[in-house]
């Protein structure tokens, strides 16, 4: 039992809430609906201005399982870390205030959990598309254990599966264990100019995992509308955040003491989580007409660091992890598009014939992607 009398949850469910009125009760009561109900709710109210606050007051005087914070806005990072400071469950869960969980999340996951896993992943919905042939659902094909003994097997897997997207990284679409984010400090980035912050959470996390479960049970339900998070900011096109992020990640894995591999072997796993950074960043120039100097001069203007990310940049630029990276990406032409794109981008030097050809070949490229460029995946 705690302090206050309640009996100690096993899953910390934590939610920020901003603006999401149209949306808060139907969230709420999805986990209400739960069958399985050894839980807390966490509703932190970050400062939002509709009735927000009042819903979740409402919630909290009916069910003793249910927490109300609220605090001024600063974002749903300092939501989410304001929740992490109140949980007290052996498992953290986060939910966004505008979305569904399936009545039976808690009943599949929770079991899991409790084997052993450091990380449960799950699939998901999305309601309603934003556009015409954009995926509608997450899935995972087969139940897959995923085992990381050494710190070389993480590095691999988040240079390599996790880095390609073949495992997520939406906090709402997996659990965590609370012991391994209080051990290790885990928190979100507060810097408001971060988009994706929640990819950079599960970056940290995963770098402490050893056991994770991908399940083909689909338990959430992503809610798209006009208003939510990812669809209202796409500036400076993730540079700023692939920056500050993964100099943060930088820093993390330098005082971890279970990362001391990583942070040996940062720098090409430096390279590749700024590489779809720069995939947005070409993709972008060659769409608005914008020239080489003009790339770069926007690149500079969103790097905290700029002298030293580009002389990173330069020295990872043929090392034998990221060459095998452009390898498993999709098609030969992205993949020579990036590596001639990222040569000239740099002024990375190379053979005289390779340094002569790259101007010219980039402008053919540029003219068949076009088209095809349109759906090239972006990672």
């Amino acid at each position: 039992m705690t302090e206050t009398g309640r009996n100690t949850p096993t899953v910390s469910i934590i939610a920020p809430v901003y603006k999401a009125e149209a949306y808060l009760r139907a969230c709420i009561d999805s986990v209400l609906a739960q069958t399985r109900g050894d839980f807390e709710l966490i509703l932190v109210d970050d400062g939002s201005p509709d009735s927000c606050g009042a819903i979740i007051d409402e919630y909290a005087a009916a069910d003793r399982r249910i927490i109300g914070i609220h605090q001024a806005n600063g974002g749903p990072s300092a939501a989410r870390n304001a929740g992490l400071m109140r949980a007290s469950g052996l498992f953290v869960y986060f939910l966004d205030s505008d979305d569904l969980m399936d009545p039976a999340l808690l009943e599949t996951v929770i079991p899991r959990m409790e084997e052993g896993y450091d990380m449960v992943v799950f699939g998901y919905a999305i309601l309603p598309p934003a556009e015409k042939n954009q995926r509608l659902e997450y899935l995972i094909r087969e139940e897959t254990e995923i085992v990381l003994q050494t710190d070389e097997e993480r590095c691999a897997f988040i240079t390599g599966p996790f880095r390609l997207r073949a495992v997520r990284w939406e906090v709402w679409n997996r659990f965590f264990r609370r012991d391994i984010i209080e051990r290790w400090q885990i928190r979100f980035g507060e810097d408001r100019r971060v988009f994706a912050e929640d990819m950079y959470f599960t970056y940290f996390y995963t770098a402490h995992t050893q056991r994770i479960l991908l399940l083909p049970d689909r338990l959430y339900t992503y809610r798209r509308h006009e208003g939510s998070g990812s669809t209202e900011y796409k500036k400076h096109l993730m540079i700023y955040s692939s920056n500050l992020m993964t100099e943060a990640f930088y820093e993390h894995c330098r005082v971890s003491a279970d990362c001391s591999y990583l942070y040996d072997h940062f720098l090409p796993l430096y390279y590749l989580l700024h590489k779809g950074a720069l995939r947005r960043l070409r993709r972008h120039q060659w769409r608005s007409g914008m020239n080489m100097a003009e790339a770069r001069e926007l690149l500079r203007n969103n790097i905290v660091d700029y002298p030293v990310f580009s002389q990173r940049m330069i020295g990872m630029y043929s090392n034998p992890v990221v060459r095998d990276s452009y390898r498993h990406d999709p098609g030969p032409l992205l993949q020579l598009t990036d590596r001639l794109y990222a040569g000239e981008l740099f002024g990375i030097p190379g053979p005289p014939w390779q340094t002569m050809l790259r101007k010219p070949l980039l402008r053919i490229l540029q003219a068949t992607f076009r088209i095809r460029d349109k759906q090239a995946p972006v990672r």
